[in-house]
């Protein structure tokens, strides 16, 4: 029998993409608040990714990422994990210490700084969490974040561990973050279990 990922057409991925660009929108208002600077995020693309495809979206595939992941439970069940790449994560750190923390290092960020980018991730996630439940209705609960360092495939293998049995595709909301006139690209991953991915566009008239 074919999966929900299987039977996604581009309506679907527009459907995302539009609760994305909500989402970003009301994220970007947020940290804009958090850190007294111009934020602006957008949505250019969302797409279907196969799990063993992920790490090879990046130059190298065994650079090391900061990785915030957010559980959620309540009428769906599913993970948000977003990630941001070595050079991402240095930028982000020195833009949200206002220049007081310059790493050279990704694993060895103190609790400061795994702090302030959690609570970047913390920001994004949830108000895609939030732009979904008023687009499904649904009640949704995110849990508090988590955050880790490690190579992509480490984080998102560990974080799809609860699909990987039922599939091996992910949702890939690309994510580009302008603070300042410096430019920050992130990537979110949705990865509902495939029950509660089918609730979703049921929700909404698409299944």
């Amino acid at each position: 029998m074919s999966s929900v990922y299987d039977r996604m057409e581009d309506k679907h991925l527009d459907l995302l993409k539009e609760i994305g660009n909500v989402g970003a929108g009301n994220a970007a208002t947020a940290l804009s608040m958090m850190i007294d600077k111009k934020v602006e995020i957008a949505v250019p693309d969302v797409k279907i990714v196969p799990i063993a495809k992920v790490p090879f979206m990046l130059p190298n595939p065994e650079e090391l990422v900061a990785g915030v992941k957010m559980d959620v439970s309540g009428d769906v069940e599913m993970e948000t994990l977003l990630i941001f790449d070595s050079k991402g994560t240095k930028e982000l750190i020195k833009l949200l210490t206002m220049g007081m923390s310059v790493v050279e290092d990704i694993t060895q960020i103190g609790e400061m700084e795994k702090s302030a980018i959690k609570e970047v991730g913390n920001i994004i996630c949830g108000s895609y969490i939030t732009a979904l439940a008023n687009f499904t209705g649904f009640f949704l609960n995110p849990q508090p974040p988590d955050i880790s360092v490690d190579m992509i495939s480490a984080i998102v293998a560990e974080t799809s561990l609860k699909i990987a049995h039922t599939d091996d595709k992910i949702i890939l909301i690309e994510t580009l973050l302008n603070i300042q006139d410096v430019e920050i690209t992130g990537y979110i991953f949705m990865i509902p279990e495939e029950e509660s991915l089918k609730k979703i566009f049921e929700s909404m008239g698409l299944m």
